[in-house]
């Protein structure tokens, strides 16, 4: 007798660089899709700044321990000095759970997982589709400035930092490059599409792949 393995349900990881409007568009995507759900079916999630909660919890540890685990964390000497002394896990500890759970989190399906280098932890699924939203700095700032009610320069400051630091992350645990679009099934740029045409853009391409 034939063994016919269920296929998981999909699941998309976002990728973005500061300022293209991640957060809003995986929020939207998750309402737009569960709106299209059977009844049988479970709910779509989007896991984005819970993500370190959530980590932290299956592995049994302290919820406190979340400031520990920012794109661009504690150096490495601070990260061991810690662990001797018995402070919390080292880095290294924390991206090893990292990488369980967001795998775990792909895998069951119906997830919209948002940064930690979703694409490469869940390199080979044949479920997930992998974004990357992209944009002109001069546009992300004018978007951050008006968020944020800072200056021009202050926005592009903030945006150099926040990249810089996802890049260090994909590149210290994975020897990636995040802004190589080979990582990637699709890369948007966000600078000339609003965010519902997006969306219907995501639901097609989830169609597509899945």
């Amino acid at each position: 007798m034939r063994i016919i393995q269920k296929k998981s349900p999909p699941s998309v990881t976002i990728s973005r660089q500061t300022g293209t409007r991640g957060r809003n568009i995986g929020n939207m995507l998750r309402d737009a899709v569960n709106a299209q759900l059977k009844k049988e079916e479970s709910a779509w999630e989007v896991h984005d700044e819970d993500l370190p909660q959530q980590i932290l919890r299956e592995h049994g540890l302290p919820i406190e321990m979340a400031k520990f685990m920012p794109d661009d964390a504690i150096s490495e000497v601070e990260s061991s000095i810690n662990e001797l002394l018995g402070r919390h896990p080292s880095q290294w500890t924390l991206f090893e759970h990292t990488i369980d759970t967001v795998a775990n989190i792909a895998r069951k399906g119906h997830a919209i997982i948002v940064g930690r280098a979703g694409n490469k932890i869940t390199k080979g699924m044949s479920n997930v589709l992998n974004i990357r939203f992209i944009g002109d700095l001069d546009s992300r700032a004018k978007r951050i400035s008006a968020r944020r009610d800072t200056t021009h320069k202050d926005a592009i400051n903030f945006i150099k930092k926040e990249d810089a630091a996802r890049k260090k992350y994909a590149r210290k645990n994975f020897g990636a490059d995040i802004d190589d679009p080979h990582g990637y099934d699709l890369v948007i740029n966000t600078d000339y599409l609003s965010d519902e045409s997006i969306v219907g853009i995501l639901i097609a391409a989830i169609k597509e792949k899945y």
